[in-house]
């Protein structure tokens, strides 16, 4: 299964071990799903890691180096305007339509609130654990 994980899920299994975001990702480490990114989605990964979160630069590229190493990196060449309200959850609709994505994992309401968008199923992380082809 093709999986792009929101920023909210990464820094979720990042910060706070033992939830369903960790389980995802953890999902992904171990290759029972194939996880999705993109260069936008890794470096606000990286921002938000070293301003919201003040992790030191060397420890930040480490886990985006984790991320990127255990992905596959599309490169979108088109961009959408789909979610008015937060323009930059459009990048994660960009990454998972260029790498035909079958999921993105959010907890991020604008996504959450599309449901489908191009045939690629949005949910959360719980309800995503929650599939007989993920286990």
């Amino acid at each position: 299964m093709r999986v792009v994980l929101d920023t909210n899920i990464l820094i979720s299994a990042f910060l706070f071990p033992g939830g369903a975001p960790e389980t995802v990702y953890r999902a992904a480490l171990e290759g029972r799903i194939t996880l999705l990114t993109s260069p936008p989605l890794l470096a606000e990964f990286g921002r938000v890691l070293s301003d919201k979160f003040g992790w030191e630069a060397r420890r930040v590229r480490e886990a985006v180096a984790q991320v990127a190493r255990i992905a596959v990196v599309v490169r979108p060449a088109d961009t959408v305007e789909v979610i008015a309200e937060d323009p930059a959850d459009d990048r994660v609709l960009e990454a998972a339509v260029t790498a035909g994505a079958t999921v993105i994992v959010s907890g991020d309401r604008h996504l959450l609130r599309l449901g489908m968008w191009c045939g690629i199923q949005i949910e959360k992380a719980v309800s995503f654990l929650g599939r007989p082809d993920v286990v």
